[in-house]
């Protein structure tokens, strides 16, 4: 079935999913995400962070090294990559927190800046209100997301055909929907738009099937397309595929009160 209800506690409550996703690969990927989401970052930003939806750490890596005026807290909602993230001699002085982005565990105002990183998909609307609430006034919210664009691409357009021909078992997502002028709305408050900014990441994959487990180790299946891998894999062309993501970018300052 291509079913999905897109929970990520589901997805990724096993070791097993979370082992898949903590790998060489991904860590690249999301890690150089997470540096094409903080150029151009200023004025250099201090106090107190989160990495909203923080996995097993790629992302929250990257932040340390490249924001070390910012103390960082890390969320997910999966237990089990929060434990591998634990284990990582980079993340010790980050503060691990087992938690939904709809029903955060903070103060009002706690944060100065929060980060998510390719993790909005998988967050259900009441998490824009609690990003709200718990940055300052002043604050910056940096997002990096998958867009809804048509790709040329030839692992694209394979998938997109493969996923067409199957569309009454699957269901449609909300995140599927999201376009880049959808990104300065993301909270429910006035904010100052510093960067708002669509790019194209490309990834050469040497065939179809490491195509479909590496979209499969990030969830990106369920969470984008909701639908599974089974039954993707019974016409795999052969040769290499080029496989594209539209990302937006968002830097977006909280307004300061009157």
């Amino acid at each position: 079935s291509f079913t999905s209800d897109k929970s990520p506690v589901g997805l990724w409550s096993e070791d097993g999913q979370a082992q898949r996703y903590d790998c060489d690969g991904n860590r690249a990927f999301y890690a150089g995400l997470q540096g094409r989401l903080l150029e151009g970052v200023s004025p250099v930003l201090r106090g107190l962070g989160l990495d909203l939806g923080c996995g097993s750490g790629f992302a929250t890596e990257a932040l340390v090294g490249a924001l070390p005026g910012v103390s960082w807290h890390g969320v997910d909602v999966s237990v089990a990559m929060l434990a591998r993230a634990s284990r990582k001699p980079g993340l010790a002085r980050v503060r691990l927190c087992h938690a939904a982005a709809e029903a955060l565990p903070y103060p009002q105002a706690a944060f100065d800046v929060v980060v998510s990183n390719f993790s909005w998909h998988w967050f259900a609307p009441p998490a824009a209100a609690e990003v709200a609430r718990v940055l300052r006034p002043g604050g910056w919210l940096l997002v990096c997301a998958p867009l809804r664009r048509f790709s040329h691409a030839s692992g694209n357009r394979w998938l997109a055909r493969q996923l067409l021909s199957r569309r009454s078992r699957f269901r449609r997502l909300g995140s599927q929907g999201l376009r880049l002028d959808d990104l300065p709305r993301l909270l429910p408050m006035p904010l100052h738009i510093a960067r708002l900014q669509e790019v194209i990441v490309s990834e050469r994959f040497p065939d179809a099937h490491v195509l479909l487990s590496t979209l499969q180790s990030r969830g990106a299946l369920q969470a984008i397309f909701g639908a599974n891998p089974e039954g993707l894999e019974a016409e795999l062309p052969e040769g290499p595929l080029v496989f594209e993501w539209p990302v937006g970018l968002l830097h977006a300052q909280v307004r300061e009160r009157p």
